[in-house]
């Protein structure tokens, strides 16, 4: 049975949830229906739709009026989504039921919405196949790990990360998800790893992310693929991430073997055991620019941008400026 977060994640996961508890998300939508008038002119909807209302027939910012017709209806829906809601900020006194705002026009959320009930399946086995494709045409334009991993998390609009051996080599944020990404970074390490590579494990960190972790094993390599956010995921985040994994699997086995400087084409710079400090070191030895410096590491430029963001945001240090990087340098000459 679809639920009203998997018609959020494929009808538009950029909708933004006005109100409503998280976990009434999970509840079951049987149909869909769209009143085309202002309340209370509201259509007859049977217990467990969605109900799909048009921005335009919403006057202020206050749903209440809408809520109170509603209920004066006698109506149970499973979700209400106010569609072409543009930026407005709507209030909401108090609501049980989930209150989604989206920018697509009335009747293409109704339409999507019935599509995705009626054809749940093939959906989401056609979204499957083209995110394997569109992985594999990245990883061959580039062949890092953090390729395909792009493309997940540009379609799902999710946080996606990736660790080969132990290592988180690449994390890629949602929009507005920079601060889940540095909280999922310092969580990963004591993230308990997934027994099985057939199956995905979804849980929730005492801090509240919400992570679903998938384990690969390509030869001999163990590497592991995460989706992280504040919300809990959906069929699509969990066809997505099995899309994914398929595709990492497959490049993992095609990397050459080797350690990460004979793959670069080159010797890395003595370690200092942090890879954050390493990157700095680098960053400031190869001028400020991005691709020596990844290069040298071993690592994509993804990456090196990640941990750039980091040591700004904790340590206050760009080695893009010149005085940050002379800094840098004249501590590791003299240590």
């Amino acid at each position: 049975m679809t639920s009203v977060l998997d018609l959020w994640r494929w009808i538009d996961p950029a909708a933004r949830l006005e109100s409503g508890s998280p976990d009434r998300l999970g509840r079951p939508v049987r149909g869909v229906d769209r009143t085309r008038a202002a309340p209370p002119h509201l259509p007859p909807l049977g217990a467990g739709q969605l109900l799909v209302v048009d921005g335009a027939v919403v006057p202020g910012p206050s749903l209440d009026p809408l809520l109170a017709a509603v209920d004066e209806a006698g109506l149970d829906p499973a979700a209400i989504w106010i569609a072409a809601a543009g930026e407005r900020a709507f209030e909401v006194t108090a609501a049980d039921v989930p209150i989604l705002a989206g920018d697509g026009p009335a009747s293409e959320v109704e339409r999507r919405a019935a599509a995705h009930l009626e054809h749940e399946r093939e959906e989401l086995a056609a979204l499957a196949a083209a995110l394997r494709l569109g992985g594999a045409e990245a990883a061959l334009a580039d062949p890092q790990v953090s390729a395909p991993a792009g493309v997940v998390a540009a379609r799902l609009r999710r946080g996606v990360a990736v660790g080969v051996g132990g290592e988180l080599v690449s994390v890629h944020p949602r929009p507005a998800g920079r601060a889940l990404a540095t909280r999922f970074a310092a969580a990963h390490a004591r993230l308990p790893a997934t027994r099985s590579p057939r199956s995905t494990a979804a849980r929730r960190t005492p801090d509240g992310l919400w992570v679903a972790e998938r384990s690969i094993e390509a030869a001999g390599t163990p590497a592991t693929a995460w989706l992280f956010d504040d919300l809990p995921f959906a069929r699509v985040d969990e066809v997505a991430l099995d899309g994914l994994a398929t595709t990492l699997r497959a490049l993992l086995r095609r990397r050459p073997p080797g350690p990460p400087e004979a793959r670069a084409g080159g010797r890395l710079p003595p370690s200092t055991g942090d890879p954050l400090h390493d990157t700095l070191l680098a960053v400031a030895r190869a001028n400020g620019r991005i691709a020596p410096a990844a290069r040298a590491l071993g690592v994509h430029r993804n990456t090196v941008l990640y941990r750039l963001r980091r040591a700004s945001a904790e340590l206050g240090l760009d080695p893009r400026r010149p005085e940050d990087a002379l800094r840098l340098l004249r501590r590791s000459d003299e240590a």
